[in-house]
């Protein structure tokens, strides 16, 4: 009993310590697992914060930073249908063309939907949970090697536009948490529309950021006209550029196409005839180069235009205006006319239209501007020969500063001289006359035509009349009105020989001269010459209007006179060569005395035009040796001129400078600009009077006293007198120029029909006296002079015409231009 006792007290003693035992192991897992669980929530905790700093972090979304990223500029122009078209795409890094939802086309919508978010339209979460477990599932099969993307369309676009690519926790976080903003604030279809022009498609060679540059870059065809098997090609690159750009491997995009292509027919999008279609397309590539552009010299000057006019405007600098230019998705609306643009780059194509010097390597350069003289719209520019592709270089109508030679006469010479009070009869006296220590010359150097008329003048480009003129009005004047036309007249410029003959220090530009001449066209109005007319953001909100700037030049009535005037040297003078049929033509030619630069500008009731021919060696003579002459501007210049207004005037209808109101007509004698008497008839070359157009006011109204009739010996053409034989006695019209020199008028050649100034010296035979006197004693004094215009033998005046006081004779001694004889 006992022992069983005892049994029972140490079995009781051994459970008691195994409960005892268990208690303990109880506790201990009990503590462990409480202290599991704290460090499980505090894990919690601090991955919880860390997780709500993240998202505390993220950054806002926007509008602006869905749609602000670096986007191209597209250049407009209009064709001959009077639409705009595009003729050129200016990138930065990214070359990326926003286009709205309505213009892509629902295939294209639905291929990218199909392959890489086919519950897009379902889910509204940002993020697709299956579609991240599925990923995950298929990664573990491969090894742990990612196979499968599981990012939504919501979350590329994220990824595209609001952050950056680093594949950090953090990153991923907030990629999640603004895939779902977006899903909250936005619909499907602004979403898709941010997501499908700011996707990457490019590939080895290929720049493109969206859809819209994808179709021109693959397909030369905006995107509104891709059809289904190009959209799959498409779609298809997206998923690595690298390998499924066509341009990349052709094979393995065909490939993915096809993928793209199942996907749509097994999720209803196409029905199995256009699966079937869309697979045996042969699909034609045609790769748009967003390099370069077509037209390069006038969209190199409508970028600059453009980015002059965003510095003012906007307070930035050239190059931040530049930057915005190539990313800031600009729609820049130019005045080109795609048809005149084609018609002078084809003509600058044709060497024959050029002269060529086989004696040098040098190529003879050209410029070309047509402007509508209306509004200021430049239609074409060219600015040089160059064929290559480089863009933004040397452009020659708009950068080349060069001598105008006679071009700039109507300018700076007979335009102010009409405003002046000078008419186009006025006459000036074409001979040898020297100003302070220089002697002007003629083109033809050895030739002086006396008596002239500044219309006259101006026909033939005499220099010394348009010498005699400016330095009659004054440099000053001059020089006022070359500035109002638009030229860059310097202090340096104030002399003679810049102002009358085109020696100007900085020289002109083919773009100023065109708008110079575009202001006589105009009725007197200059308007500055204009690129573009406006721009806007690519979602056509307006950010520039460009509209010219217009002043008055000259009077309406003068600007009608000198366009008149200047129709006479495209029809008998200089510029014939500028002819073009049933079309009228006003013009002026220009050569430099050293025949480096060459000139023709003119205009029709349609349009003005300006042709430069030149070396960018400025010191090499322009000469042909085909013809073997030196090349002026009525030659080539005048001759490239006519081909291009030629195309340009073909289909328009022919129509004439209209006549303002306060012109009159009147006729006059052409070697004095009076009104004519009995003796103009009368002069031995024929009848001299002609009818002539003035501006009310200005016709002349005393009449001509250069001719005149006296009585001459017929046998030696001298003045008779009382011992001239009264057989040889015969009355004869003379001219008699005011102020001419002996030695002058011995190289005119109106110089024979000049009245005589020496007297008969003839004496008659001995005849019985009457009157006591001696035979041959006659002391009466010579005859009268009939008017009283002729001067006794020494009698004439030697002084130079006066110069009132205005004239600077000697050109700056530092850098003055040679041009002691421009030509015409």
């Amino acid at each position: 009993m006992e022992n069983n006792a005892n049994l029972k007290r140490s079995e009781r003693r051994k459970h008691k310590r195994k409960n005892e035992n268990n208690s303990t192991i109880r506790n201990i897992l009990k503590f462990l697992g409480y202290a599991i669980l704290i460090l499980i929530f505090i894990g919690v905790g601090v991955i919880g914060g860390k997780v709500w700093a993240i998202i505390k972090n993220t950054p806002p979304i926007s509008q602006e930073a869905l749609t602000a990223q670096s986007q191209s500029s597209i250049v407009y122009a209009k064709d001959s249908n009077g639409q705009w078209q595009r003729v050129a795409i200016l990138h930065g890094a990214d070359n990326r063309l926003w286009v709205p939802i309505e213009k892509i086309p629902k295939d294209l919508q639905n291929a990218f939907v199909a392959i890489e978010d086919q519950r897009f339209y379902k889910n509204n979460l940002g993020i697709d949970p299956k579609r991240i477990i599925g990923a995950l599932i298929a990664d573990i099969k491969a090894g742990g090697k990612p196979v499968q993307g599981a990012s939504t369309i919501t979350q590329q676009l994220v990824k595209n536009t609001m952050l950056s690519n680093e594949k950090t926790l953090t990153r991923k976080i907030q990629e999640a948490v603004l895939a779902w903003r977006l899903e909250q604030k936005y619909t499907k279809e602004q979403i898709l529309e941010a997501y499908l022009n700011t996707i990457y498609l490019g590939g080895p060679n290929v720049n493109a950021y969206g859809v819209q540059a994808a179709a021109l870059a693959y397909f030369g065809k905006d995107v509104s006209q891709l059809d289904l098997a190009e959209s799959a090609m498409i779609a298809g690159i997206t998923n690595n550029p690298s390998v499924y750009s066509p341009y990349a491997n052709l094979e393995a995009a065909t490939q993915r196409q096809h993928l793209v292509l199942k996907k749509m027919l097994e999720q209803g999008y196409i029905t199995k005839e256009q699966y079937d279609k869309a697979i045996a397309e042969k699909l034609v590539f045609k790769k748009t180069n967003f390099t370069t552009y077509d037209h390069k010299y006038f969209i190199d000057q409508v970028i600059n235009d453009v980015a002059d006019e965003l510095s003012k405007k906007l307070n930035i600098s050239h190059d931040e205006a530049i930057n915005k230019i190539y990313n800031g998705g600009l729609r820049i609306y130019s005045t080109m006319d795609l048809k005149i643009q084609s018609y002078v780059e084809e003509a600058f194509k044709n060497p024959e239209l050029f002269p060529m010097n086989s004696k040098i390597k040098d190529e003879v350069q050209g410029a070309m501007v047509v402007m509508d003289w209306r509004t200021g719209e430049v239609k074409g520019l060219v600015g040089g020969r160059d064929t290559s592709n480089i863009v933004r270089g040397f452009n020659r109508a708009t950068q080349a500063y060069r001598q105008p030679g006679s071009s700039i006469k109507p300018l700076t010479v007979y335009g102010p001289a009409l405003e002046s009070g000078l008419t186009a009869a006025t006459v000036v006296d074409d001979v040898p006359t020297t100003f302070g220590n220089w002697t002007p010359h003629n083109y033809e150097s050895s030739t002086y035509r006396g008596l002239v008329t500044l219309r006259e003048a101006l026909t033939h480009s005499l220099n010394i009349p348009a010498v005699k003129v400016v330095d009659r009005i004054g440099v000053a004047t001059s020089a006022n009105y070359g500035k109002k036309f638009g030229l860059d007249i310097t202090k340096n410029d104030m002399y003679l020989p810049a102002l009358a003959l085109g020696g100007l220090y900085k020289g002109v530009t083919p773009l100023q001269e065109a708008a110079a001449y575009g202001a006589i066209a105009n009725g007197g109005v200059y308007t500055t010459p204009i690129t573009f007319t406006k721009v806007t953001d690519s979602e056509g909100n307006l950010i520039l209007e460009n509209k010219p700037l217009r002043h008055v030049v000259l009077s309406e009535q003068n600007a009608y006179i000198l366009m008149n005037m200047m129709q006479d040297v495209v029809k008998y003078g200089t510029g014939t060569r500028a002819r073009i049929p049933n079309m009228p033509v006003a013009g002026k030619t220009g050569t430099t005395d050293n025949y480096s630069n060459a000139w023709f500008s003119g205009f029709t009731p349609y349009y003005v035009a300006t042709v430069w021919m030149g070396y960018d060696n400025n010191s090499i003579s322009l000469y042909d040796t085909r013809t073997g002459t030196k090349v002026v501007g009525g030659s080539y210049p005048a001759q490239l001129w006519k081909t291009v207004m030629l195309q340009i005037h073909k289909d328009l209808p022919y129509k004439d400078f209209v006549r303002p109101s306060g012109i009159i007509s009147a006729t006059v004698c052409r070697d004095s600009g009076e009104l004519p008497t009995d003796l103009c008839h009368l002069d031995p070359r024929g009848d001299r009077t002609y009818t002539e157009i003035f501006a009310q006011g200005t016709q002349p109204t005393t009449y001509c006293t250069v001719h005149v009739m006296v009585k001459i010996n017929s046998q030696n053409g001298k003045l008779a007198t009382d011992l001239t034989p009264p057989d040889l006695v015969k009355e004869a019209v003379f001219i008699d120029p005011p102020g001419r020199t002996p030695a002058q008028n011995a190289v005119a050649l109106d110089g024979k029909y000049v009245v005589p100034k020496e007297y008969d010296d003839i004496v008659p035979p001995p005849q019985n006296s009457t009157n006591g006197n001696a035979p041959g004693d006659n002391t009466q004094p010579p005859p009268a002079n009939n008017g009283g215009t002729e001067q006794p033998p020494g009698g004439e005046t030697t002084n130079p015409p006066p110069n009132n006081g205005n004239s600077q004779t000697t050109p700056p001694s530092n850098n003055s231009p040679s041009t002691t004889n421009p030509t015409p």
